[in-house]
């Protein structure tokens, strides 16, 4: 055998056992997750809901919802909030100097009143040019601000006027299911001394059929590019998220749905907008206070419930920006933590979430690229074994197929949420996924990736058209 056939051994089978240590760390936390969903459905089946929703000594929550040209989503998602099933709660909009009718919506349906209420600016967040309370909900509180600071400064500025002990942080394009917030501060409300984090799963609202802040319909898309991003949610949540949580490792609570303790945020000064995205590092951030303050029985929870829905990429170039965006604040955010990287100070968290991060989810793009030119440099080279080939990549198929596989009757099982028709399309998605979708997120990040050496940090919205 040749050096250059040795090297190109070698080659393989570095290739071989990481794609080996994916499966095999993947299949793990596909069992513990699929575990872990079980005993919270159980959980769910004994709770008195009913009690708790009228209850006085229920915990009130402080929503923020940051907007930004969002006048196709801002009306269906407040209202959503407003249709809750929960006794009490403040909703807190800061309008980031949308150049859309944002604004004229929220007037016309809260009959916006300006109002003086001086405030501490304890955060970065941006000038706050005016304040308005609803006339016709009391409990709804409507910012206004100069723009800049990204959405970090745009909570930062609603955290400002938060008055509740819990802060929900919302996307201004989730709908919000009537018993959402029920379901998971019934959680909080088992230990609020020690649970200072708490997120939950949501999907795509598109092809749903959505009516004044409800959905109506929810006629799942079987347009791929949607249909696999919902099965990528179910997978992340459900495969990682949901284990993650299970050992108190969470390294992650979405911006999209999102409840922190209000002393947390004050403590730690809010969110940073010097990262491209805030939830990540501001979860990263708790991680290492936490550690170092010797906080060791402060739990970040990760829900399975379906709390709400929110609207996806509709096409290539959105998923393209979202993902890059989403590939850049990975970067920053895991190369801004590294020292916590197998340090036993840190427990779960350095020794099983972080070398994840790193390995996967930042240096995985490389390995994937890097896999597809050695294949073909080795078929172009004619040392390409195409029945090895087969065989491999039949392999890789049939496990990657596996672990979404898990995730999803996970979810089917404890949710009546799709037909047999989705679930079988899903399924069949989950065996191609590897010939094109994969590439495309592969590509993405990539772009993401060259991006973030090059120093991008924008907030990079993409335009969202409303369902239904």
């Amino acid at each position: 055998m040749s050096a250059f056939a040795w090297d190109m051994n070698i080659l393989f089978i570095i290739f071989s056992s990481y794609f080996g240590l994916q499966v095999i760390y993947a299949l793990i936390l596909g069992a513990v997750g699929f575990r872990e969903n079980r005993q919270r459905s159980k959980q769910t089946e004994a709770e008195d809901y009913a009690n708790f929703a009228i209850s006085s000594f229920t915990i009130p929550v402080s929503f923020i919802i940051p907007a930004r040209n969002e006048q196709e989503w801002i009306n269906e998602t407040l209202q959503s909030i407003l249709n809750l099933n929960y006794p009490e709660y403040e909703i807190i909009i800061v309008d980031d100097q949308s150049a859309d009718r944002t604004l004229a919506v929220l007037t016309e349906k809260l009959k916006l009143e300006a109002v003086s209420n001086p405030f501490v600016d304890r955060f970065a967040q941006g000038k706050i040019r005016g304040v308005f309370k609803s006339k016709k909900y009391g409990n709804v509180t409507v910012l206004t601000k100069i723009s800049g600071f990204k959405k970090a400064g745009a909570v930062n500025a609603g955290l400002n006027f938060a008055r509740y002990k819990y802060v929900c942080v919302i996307d201004s394009d989730i709908i919000l299911e009537p018993e959402a917030l029920l379901k998971v501060m019934s959680q909080v409300q088992k230990d609020p001394d020690n649970i200072i984090g708490i997120g939950s799963s949501f999907g795509l609202v598109n092809g749903f059929k959505i009516r004044s802040g409800r959905v109506v319909e929810k006629s799942f898309s079987y347009n791929p590019l949607i249909a696999y991003q919902n099965i990528e949610y179910i997978r992340a949540f459900i495969g990682n998220r949901i284990a993650w949580s299970r050992f108190n490792a969470s390294p992650i609570i979405s911006g999209g749905f999102g409840i922190w303790r209000r002393d947390i945020l004050l403590e730690l000064g809010g969110f940073d907008a010097q990262f491209t995205c805030e939830d990540l590092e501001f979860t990263f951030r708790v991680r290492k206070y936490i550690t170092e303050n010797k906080k060791l029985d402060y739990k970040i929870l990760t829900l399975p419930y379906y709390v709400g829905w929110t609207e996806g990429p509709g096409n290539f170039r959105s998923l393209f920006s979202q993902r890059g965006r989403w590939q850049r604040v990975t970067n920053e955010t895991v190369s801004s933590y590294l020292k916590m990287v197998l340090n036993p100070q840190y427990k779960w968290f350095a020794f099983v979430i972080l070398p994840y991060f790193l390995l996967y989810e930042v240096l995985g793009v490389f390995f994937e690229v890097s896999s597809i030119g050695m294949v073909l440099f080795g078929w172009l080279a004619g040392l390409l074994d195409i029945r090895m080939f087969l065989a491999f990549f039949a392999l890789m198929v049939l496990t990657q197929t596996l672990i979404s596989l898990i995730s999803i009757f996970a979810y089917i099982r404890e949710e009546s949420l799709f037909r047999v028709r989705d679930i079988a399309y899903f399924i069949g998605l989950c065996f191609l996924e590897v010939f094109w979708y994969r590439w495309v997120i592969a590509i993405a990040k990539l772009w993401g990736t060259i991006g973030y050496l090059r120093g991008v940090k924008t907030f990079d919205q993409y335009v969202r058209t409303k369902s239904g």
